[in-house]
């Protein structure tokens, strides 16, 4: 009788073979023939992975048992020290050389006038004429004429006698009268302190206060 080989379907056999691997991989992984879950991770290639901030990690807080009052954690500050400036140190600005300012002198006093001065007084004066005889005569004479004509005998002769001695001394005075002058003595202080009196026939034309100078005994106006 002929036997007839029976063929297996090839998925069936395709899915023999990856249970039989898969029991094979797990049975390797299990006895560490090959890595598995449990293998070190492999460490990253540098600057493939940026590194992340460290967060820091909470303090672990006290256990705090029963019947025992919780103390409140001590805060621990650090003191920071002020850290020192760095003092700059500024160049003082130079200070300017003083200049020398020049004296200023005073001005030379003006040279001392020794014939100036100033005008102390003015005074007039007046001066009566001498008697040259004449007026006394005619006037002796008109006096007597006159006297003559008062009274008679005895009295006409006195009076033409005081008539004759009133006309003379009337003449006299008269012709005097008519001779006299009249000058101005001006009297001026000088720079040193003395005094100097200056005639003028003519009434000055200064004024008391005013300065002059006194040249050949005339007065002249001040520069």
């Amino acid at each position: 009788m002929d036997t007839k080989s029976s063929r297996i379907h090839p998925l069936i056999a395709v899915a023999a073979v990856s249970v039989t691997l898969a029991s094979l991989a797990a049975v390797a992984v299990l006895t560490g023939l090959l890595p598995g879950g449990h293998a070190e991770p492999t460490p990253p290639t540098q600057g493939a992975v940026a590194e992340a901030p460290t967060t820091p990690a909470a303090p672990d807080m006290p256990v705090v048992s029963e019947g025992m009052t919780a103390t409140a954690p001590t805060e621990v500050r650090a003191v920071q020290h002020p850290q020192a400036k760095d003092t700059v140190t500024k160049n003082a600005p130079a200070t300017p050389a003083k200049q020398t300012a020049a004296v200023a002198l005073p001005p030379p006093p003006p040279p001392v006038c020794g014939n100036c001065g100033m005008i102390e007084s003015i005074r007039q004066v007046t001066q009566k004429g001498s008697g040259s005889g004449l007026g006394a005569v005619a006037g002796g004479v008109l006096g007597g004429v006159l006297g003559h004509q008062v009274g008679s005998g005895r009295g006409n002769d006195l009076a033409t006698v005081v008539g004759a001695v009133g006309g003379a001394v009337a003449g006299n005075e008269v012709e005097k009268s008519q001779r006299k002058t009249v000058h101005y003595e001006i009297w001026v202080l000088m720079h040193d302190g003395s005094r100097q009196m200056i005639s003028s026939k003519e009434a000055p034309v200064w004024r008391e206060g005013e300065r002059v100078k006194v040249i050949d005994g005339a007065l002249a106006a001040t520069d």
